[in-house]
C-alpha cells in the first residue's frame, strides 16, 4: 500500500450537521426541503418545525449529559426513531440535535424480543413512532420495566389506538415553547446509528455530528459561508432514498445532499416497487437516487425492460449495502445515458471504505483512508509489508459503540500512531500496494440491505422440539442479492418451510426467516466444535434441487 496523506484533524471543521443545514435553510428558506406525497415542506418549515420538536425535548430535560468523556458513552440524551419514512423521521433527527440529544434508528420490522434488546441497550429518554407500531412498543417496554421514555406517536392510516401517555407529534410541536436557558448546540454532539454489525445483536455507533459532516455522509463543504454561497444555484437536485431511512445508507445520502441544499423527495418503505418508485422519480424530477444493490436494480430493471418509462432528469445513483452485479450496472447504463453511478463498500463503523464508478472496474477501488491491518494489529501492511489482515479505515471515525467498552477497544485501535476502525472483513495487500477484498470474516448474510446474523437465526431453530441442530447460511439470490437459508437436523417429524417460518416469526423478522431449509442427518463440525462451512456451503448447493418447503440434500 502506498503510503496516503493523513486526514485533517477533526477539530479542523468547526461546524456539524446541523450549522451546516441551518446555513443552507438561510440561503434557500422557500425551496422544497421534504417532500411526500401531497405534503410539501421548504427548508425555513422544517427549520421551524425541528426548532419546536428541540424546545419540547429540552421542555423535559433531555439533552447533553455532564462529564461524559469515555469514548464509549454518548454525551446526549438518545430519541428512538421508531418510524417508516416520512417527515418525520428527518425531522425527529433535526429536533434532537437542537435539543443536544442523540437519535438513533430503530428497525421497524422488529418484534418485541428485538425491540426491548434495543430499548435496553440504549435506554432512550424518548421513542417517536408512527401509530402503527404503538402495540409492538408496548409489548418491548414491558420487557423492559425500569424504562419509561416519553412517548410521541406520529400520525398514519393504521387506525391503531395511540398508547397511553402518548403525545400526538403535532401537539407536541404546536405547544412547544422556547426553554428558558438557550440550548446551544455543538458539532461534538452525536448521532447514534444502530447496526446488526457482525456480533449477532444490534450495536449503536457513536458518530460525533463534526464527522457526519464530512466524508462518512459524502459531504464536501469547506464552510458553512460556502454552504450558503452554492446552495441557490442547486435547485435541480432532487434526491430520492428508495430504502428505509433507518438503513445508515440511506440517511447518510439524504444527509449529504441535503448539505448541498437538495430537496429531499421521499416514497413508502413498505416494500420496494420498481414502477411506483419510477412513477415518482418521473413526476418529482428526480435527480438523485440511492438504491441497495440489485436487490433494488434487478427490480428497476424488469420494470423499465417491461416498458416502463425512465425518468429523464436521473443523473446520478448511489448504490450501497448489497452487490451491484456488472449485468445490472450496464443495463442501468443503457436505460440511463450519462448516467454516473457509485457502487460503495464500507459499514457503520467504518464509513465509505472502497466504491467502484464503472462496470468495467474490477472489483472496489480502495478508499484513501482505506487500509489493511496486520493479523496481530499492530502493523500496516502495505508495499513493503504485503499479506492478508484486516481491512480498515482511517479519517473521519466513530467515538466508538454505545455502553461496550471492550468491543470499542477492539474495533477502533490506534496502529502506527494511526487511529483506525477494524472492520470484519478481510483484506489483502501485494507488493504494489493494491488492496484486494476478501470478504466478511463473521457469518453475517446482508439479505435486501437488512444484516442477519447466523447464530441468533440458529438459535430460535434449535429451541424448537421438532429441530435438533441448525446451521444458518446465505446464498446468491437475484432479488436479495442473499438469502437466509438453512440445514436442519429434525429430532422426529420434519417440519416444512412454512411450518419453521410460522413457529419463528414471532421472535424473528421477517427478513431472518429461512426463505429455504433442507434437512442432513447431522451437521458437520470441527473438533473445537465449529461448524464445517466447507462442508455446509457443498450441502447448500444442493438446496436447489429440493423442494422449496423442504428436502434432503443428497
Amino acid at each position: 500500500m502506498t503510503q496516503r496523506d493523513t486526514a485533517a484533524a477533526d477539530d479542523d471543521r468547526p461546524f456539524g450537521l446541523l450549522q451546516l443545514w441551518d446555513a443552507v435553510a438561510d440561503a434557500v428558506p422557500e425551496r422544497e426541503c421534504i417532500v411526500q406525497g401531497e405534503r410539501r415542506l421548504t427548508w425555513a418549515q422544517v427549520q421551524d418545525r425541528t426548532t419546536r420538536l428541540g424546545w419540547f425535548l429540552a421542555g423535559h430535560g433531555y439533552g447533553v449529559r455532564p462529564g461524559v468523556t469515555q469514548e464509549w458513552r454518548s454525551p446526549n440524551d438518545l430519541v428512538g426513531l421508531l418510524l417508516r419514512n416520512s417527515p418525520e423521521y428527518l425531522e425527529g433527527s433535526i429536533g434532537s440535535y437542537r435539543a443536544r440529544c442523540a437519535p438513533f434508528n430503530v428497525n421497524h420490522r422488529y418484534r418485541a424480543d428485538e425491540l426491548a434488546y434495543l430499548l435496553r441497550d440504549a435506554r432512550p429518554s424518548a421513542v417517536i413512532h408512527h401509530r402503527e407500531f404503538g402495540p409492538v412498543l408496548a409489548e418491548a417496554l414491558a420487557l423492559v420495566p425500569d424504562l419509561r421514555p416519553a412517548l410521541v406517536h406520529v400520525e398514519d392510516a393504521s387506525g391503531v389506538e395511540p398508547l397511553p401517555g402518548s403525545v400526538p407529534y403535532e401537539e407536541a410541536l404546536a405547544a412547544a415553547t422556547p426553554p428558558v436557558e438557550p440550548v446551544v448546540p455543538s458539532p461534538d454532539d452525536v448521532h447514534v446509528l444502530y447496526t446488526g454489525g457482525t456480533t449477532g445483536m444490534p450495536k449503536g455507533v457513536i458518530w460525533r455530528l463534526r464527522e457526519l459532516a464530512g466524508s462518512p455522509t459524502g459531504i464536501r463543504v469547506e464552510s458553512l459561508e460556502a454552504a450558503g454561497r452554492d446552495a441557490p444555484r442547486r435547485g435541480w437536485l432532487r434526491a430520492f432514498p428508495a430504502p428505509p431511512l433507518m438503513h445508515g445508507a440511506a440517511a447518510w445520502f439524504s444527509y449529504g445532499a441535503w448539505s448541498r441544499g437538495g430537496t429531499l423527495v421521499l416514497g413508502e418503505d413498505t416494500s420496494f416497487d420498481a414502477d411506483r418508485a419510477l412513477a415518482l422519480c418521473r413526476a418529482e424530477k428526480v435527480t438523485w437516487m440511492a438504491i441497495i444493490g440489485d436487490p433494488f436494480a434487478q427490480p428497476l430493471l424488469r420494470a423499465l425492460g417491461a416498458g416502463a418509462e425512465p425518468p429523464t432528469r436521473m443523473s446520478y445513483v448511489f448504490s450501497s449495502g448489497a452487490s451491484l452485479s456488472p449485468s445490472a450496472w450496464s443495463e442501468l447504463d443503457h436505460f440511463f445515458p450519462g448516467l454516473t453511478l457509485v457502487n460503495t463498500l464500507g459499514s457503520s463503523e467504518t464509513g465509505p471504505q472502497a466504491l467502484q464508478t464503472s462496470s468495467t472496474q474490477t472489483g472496489f477501488r480502495a478508499g484513501p483512508t482505506t487500509y489493511v491491518v496486520s493479523d496481530d494489529h499492530t502493523s500496516l501492511l502495505g508495499a513493503d509489508k504485503p499479506g492478508t489482515g484486516w481491512l480498515s479505515n482511517s479519517g473521519e471515525l466513530p467515538r466508538g459503540y454505545l455502553n461496550d467498552e471492550d468491543r470499542t477497544a477492539a474495533t477502533f485501535r490506534v496502529v502506527e500512531g494511526r487511529r483506525v476502525s477494524v472492520s470484519g472483513d478481510r483484506a489483502s495487500v501485494d507488493d504494489s500496494g493494491e488492496i484486494r477484498f476478501l470478504g466478511r470474516e463473521s457469518t453475517v448474510i446482508n439479505s435486501g440491505g437488512e444484516k442477519v446474523y447466523g447464530e441468533e437465526v440458529e438459535n430460535v431453530l434449535r429451541s424448537l422440539p421438532e429441530i435438533d441442530d441448525a446451521l444458518v447460511l446465505g446464498r446468491p439470490s437475484e432479488r436479495w442479492g442473499n438469502e437466509v437459508v438453512a440445514l436442519l437436523v429434525a429430532t422426529g417429524a420434519e417440519l416444512t418451510r412454512d411450518d419453521v417460518r410460522a413457529r419463528c416469526a414471532d421472535r424473528l423478522a421477517g427478513y431472518k426467516l429461512p426463505k429455504a431449509l433442507a434437512y442432513v442427518p447431522a451437521i458437520r463440525r470441527h473438533e473445537n466444535g465449529k461448524a464445517d462451512y466447507d462442508w455446509a456451503r457443498t450441502a447448500l448447493a444442493e438446496i436447489d434441487s429440493a423442494a422449496s418447503t423442504g428436502g434432503r440434500p443428497a
